[in-house]
């Protein structure tokens, strides 16, 4: 299909669904029944994820998906897009740690919000211990659904992984819960990211539209039990080791990674 025409089509699925999605969400949020004791909200994002990715041309793929929909605890991923989220979101709800700033943003800050997304400001170090709290206390009353964090701690749509921040190997292993790592890779990265900061929402929408439907793929690799005398720094950086090579192993084959 002419890049234009699919812009346009996508932009009229997209931005209503988008809307539909968001204002069920809030909603929902409203209604306390829960279903397997994840509220309703969080079920309708997980819904319409599957509704609004093919709006944004991507095909999800992930071989083993009953790894992730079988989890308890924590799953730790690379953190490549803006997009990440949904693709985390689209086997079923998942829990988020975000940066404050993001409850800010339109559509995006509500549905957080009204999905139980825990923010943090990275500005304020008071702050960030009671989210550290709020995380752990969240874990020991609930392992289900799994809450999801990116330890590089923002974006990196680079070919190498930014440094694993060890803060979540050290809530894994006080509170003795295992986690799951996974890889995200796009077969477009360069279309699926915000670029720059001096690039415009408009711009990186306007990419977003206009480019070929491709696949991203979510890849369950290894389950960690912490245990008590593990040292968190060692297991961030053993983390890190092992999602940078699933993801060199994707990229040089052109495809999804065996897990190990």
């Amino acid at each position: 299909m002419i890049a234009y025409p699919r812009a346009v089509l996508r932009f009229l699925y997209g931005v209503p669904t988008l809307i539909l999605v968001t204002v069920g969400i809030v909603l929902l949020s409203w209604i306390p029944i829960r279903r397997r004791g994840v509220r309703l909200a969080s079920w309708f994002f997980a819904w319409g994820v599957r509704i609004v990715m093919p709006a944004l041309g991507l095909r999800f793929i992930c071989h083993d998906p009953q790894i992730i929909t079988q989890h308890r605890g924590l799953i730790l991923s690379n953190h490549v897009s803006f997009f990440d989220t949904l693709v985390m979101s689209y086997l079923l709800p998942m829990r988020y740690v975000s940066k404050a700033e993001v409850r800010k943003w339109p559509f995006i800050g509500q549905i957080a919000a009204a999905t139980g997304t825990m923010f943090v400001d990275r500005n304020d170090k008071s702050k960030r211990a009671d989210v550290r709290q709020q995380v752990i206390a969240s874990l020991r009353q609930s392992q289900y659904p799994p809450i999801v964090i990116f330890p590089e701690g923002k974006r990196n749509p680079e070919d190498t992984l930014l440094p694993f921040r060890y803060g979540v190997f050290e809530i894994a292993q006080e509170t003795g819960m295992p986690y799951l790592l996974c890889a995200i890779h796009y077969e477009d990265t360069a279309s699926m990211t915000w670029q720059s900061h001096k690039e415009s929402v408009t711009t990186s929408i306007k990419r977003v539209a206009l480019r070929d439907t491709s696949r991203v793929w979510l890849v369950p690799l290894k389950v960690v039990q912490p245990q008590p005398g593990d040292d968190p720094q060692q297991l961030a950086a053993e983390a890190r080791e092992i999602v940078g090579e699933a993801l060199r192993q994707m990229r040089s084959a052109g495809q999804v990674a065996a897990p190990r």
